[in-house]
């Protein structure tokens, strides 16, 4: 079936990218069978050290489109350099979950009209699995479907 069951663990990912980009929050996965609330704690780390964090509740249809939550500041991250990405989701109902995860995602990036640099407008993600994640998340599958930024 395509549900999640969530019970206060850690739900994460980790990823590195191959240019500067900024992380305002995350697209995430609500209820699966009808209008829903859970209330979500966000990170993002890099190491052990907790670069901004957030609490929000998501407010769900039952739709399977993913809802994007913001943090109140955007997460300057640099190139090469592994961050983790991590919810802990609270709510009594399944919700929806991503299958057919990618280990390498290719982003393009729409150029800013005072941009004069001839930079790739390409973003690269890579991902791997997160040892914080001990819901069943992780780069086949999950939660965290969309890491929101911009370059």
């Amino acid at each position: 079936t395509n549900q999640w069951r969530y019970c206060g663990r850690c739900d994460s990912i980790q990823f590195l990218v191959d240019r500067r980009i900024y992380v305002a929050g995350y697209g995430l996965y609500g209820s699966s069978e009808r209008t829903s609330q859970y209330n979500i704690k966000m990170e993002l780390k890099r190491d052990d050290k907790v670069l901004e964090s957030g609490k929000a509740v998501l407010a769900s249809t039952g739709c399977s489109e993913p809802i994007l939550l913001y943090f109140d500041h955007p997460v300057q991250i640099e190139p090469e350099v592994k961050h983790t990405a991590s919810i802990i989701m609270e709510g009594k109902d399944l919700s929806f979950f991503g299958q057919e995860g990618m280990t390498e995602v290719a982003v393009a990036v729409e150029k800013g009209r005072t941009s004069d640099d001839e930079e790739n407008n390409i973003v690269n993600f890579y991902f791997t699995p997160s040892p914080d994640s001990k819901n069943g998340t992780g780069v086949q599958g999950g939660q965290i479907p969309i890491i929101a930024f911009y370059a």
